[in-house]
């Protein structure tokens, strides 16, 4: 197990693994909210008229990854693949949380994610700032775990 973190993690020092096994740089990661279905349910001889609740099924928001845009389409391949249809675009995506060493110490693994939607910011010629590249990850499952 590892060991207990007494202080808070900053939120700056973190890496993306798109699947492939080799991390990408990406400057914003916005990990997805994860709810649970509430199932309400009544025995009908329970003589309460209160329900009972259980959790049901789990939904997630998307996962969203930024990054400024450069020539490397990777990216947007993925997408043109989802898309078209290709095989093989379902990936297990994984997101690790640094510590102050660079260590890994938490981390997130998305399941069967693709590229749902694809964005890039207004180019616009009286700002300095940076292109960036958007896409929102789809996916099935989300597993975190301590590194």
């Amino acid at each position: 197990m590892p060991p207990h973190r007494p202080h808070p993690f900053e939120g700056s020092s973190f890496t993306v693994d798109l699947g492939t096994g080799t991390p990408t740089f990406f400057s914003r990661v916005e990990l997805p909210v994860a709810t649970l279905d509430e199932v309400a349910y009544r025995s009908g001889a329970d003589p309460a008229n209160e329900t009972h609740k259980q959790p049901g099924a789990a939904h997630y928001t998307h996962l969203v990854l930024g990054r400024a845009l450069t020539t490397d389409l990777a990216v947007w391949a993925w997408w043109e693949a989802a898309r078209g249809g290709g095989p093989g675009v379902d990936r297990d995506v994984v997101v690790r949380l640094l510590d102050d060493t660079h260590q890994p110490r938490l981390s997130w693994r998305f399941g069967n994610a693709f590229p749902a939607v694809y964005r890039v910011s207004p180019l616009d010629a009286g700002s300095g700032e940076a292109v960036v590249e958007t896409v929102e990850l789809a996916f099935d499952s989300m597993d975190a775990q301590a590194v």
